[in-house]
């Protein structure tokens, strides 16, 4: 049988890791680490081209490389309706108009949203890249007829 001076030991040992534990799940840093800031991908460079730049600076950094492309299965994030506007600077992109399983790119195939512009030109932009730069600005709600209630 054990000694009273040996449990006082084993509770006072445990007593420290419970306090030892506690304070490190309250107070210890988060192992998150923030995602380091990307140029925008090549749809929106696109898009950049076409408004008028103010700086004259080339554009250095490499292109991110598409999740996308070669993708058959990609799970589209906008529907057809859906009206975007980019997410850096509030830009309107216009509506999407169709969603492509697959159109050809210079650097391989896949999935892409054809968006119509306020001007009725419809760009072509790759999936990955679009939802990662633009943002839902109004969702057109397509209109269904009332659920018919049962005649009593």
């Amino acid at each position: 049988m054990p000694s009273l001076r040996f449990k006082l030991l084993g509770g006072v040992i445990i007593g420290l890791l419970a306090v030892i534990v506690s304070l490190t799940m309250l107070l210890g840093r988060s192992h998150r680490v923030a995602a380091p800031r990307s140029e925008p991908g090549p749809a929106v460079a696109a898009l950049d081209s076409a408004a008028p730049r103010t700086d004259t600076a080339p554009a250095t950094a490499p292109a991110r490389p598409s999740r996308s492309r070669g993708q058959s299965d990609w799970t589209f994030f906008f529907r057809v309706g859906d009206t975007l506007t980019r997410m850096s600077d509030g830009t309107a992109l216009g509506v999407v108009v169709r969603l492509e399983r697959t159109h050809p790119f210079p650097d391989g195939v896949g999935p892409a949203y054809v968006v119509r512009s306020q001007d009725q030109r419809e760009v072509v932009f790759d999936a990955d890249a679009l939802e990662r730069s633009a943002r839902i600005d109004a969702i057109r709600e397509i209109a269904r007829p009332p659920l018919a209630t049962p005649a009593r």
